[in-house]
């Protein structure tokens, strides 16, 4: 099976990390390049330059769900015209953060936080960051809060916030646990799973 060139555009690093990881979990794509500015914004801009660039090279873009009422309203106010096939659009409910704390068991193992303080419904929470800030309060490994958690009222999240979230994800997420519980994840591991790419 030929290897997939596949470009990434994404609103953060931890996105970053949680898609590459996806990708390679298929054994069917290489990243061949990373588009981000920080923020939804840049994406809503860009995806329209992207889905016609995709009859190409294959692109997986990634946002965040946030406040919006349901993914599929969010990507149609985002797209001018229908996605081209080589066009991978997922939004994780509600934020990509929910699809790491989807894997209970691994984030429990990982922080030593008992699993009776995770929420099974991940993506019923309005929060998903918050929720995973007010989860590693409870860790009681000081390194881990260290870099999580942010140092004073001015920051929104720790200085190593992205470090250490990417430790998790590349060596203890489980996918196949965490689509269990996130919707949203699932999907987006099927089309990444059954894409074929469409060459013009």
């Amino acid at each position: 099976m030929d290897i997939i060139p596949l470009n990434l555009a994404f609103e953060d690093q931890l996105s970053e990390f949680v898609m590459i990881k996806m990708a390679e979990s298929t054994s069917k794509f290489h990243v061949s390049y990373s588009y981000t500015e920080g923020g939804f914004g840049y994406l809503k801009k860009n995806i329209n330059g992207w889905n016609d660039a995709s009859k190409g090279c294959p692109f997986f873009v990634l946002t965040d769900l946030d406040l919006k009422d349901c993914a599929p309203t969010l990507i149609e106010e985002w797209l001018a015209k229908e996605p081209h096939p080589n066009l991978i659009f997922r939004v994780a409910v509600k934020q990509v953060e929910a699809w790491l704390l989807a894997d209970i068991e691994g984030f429990s193992k990982y922080t030593g936080i008992s699993i009776a303080n995770f929420n099974d419904n991940i993506e019923g929470v309005i929060d998903s960051k918050a929720e995973l800030l007010r989860l590693v309060r409870r860790c009681r490994k000081r390194e881990i809060r260290e870099d999580i958690l942010p140092l004073d009222d001015y920051a929104k999240i720790g200085p190593n916030y992205n470090g250490r979230l990417s430790e998790f994800v590349n060596k203890h997420w489980n996918i196949k646990r965490a689509m269990e519980r996130s919707d949203s994840l699932k999907r987006a591991m099927s089309q990444l799973s059954s894409f074929e790419w469409v060459i013009n």
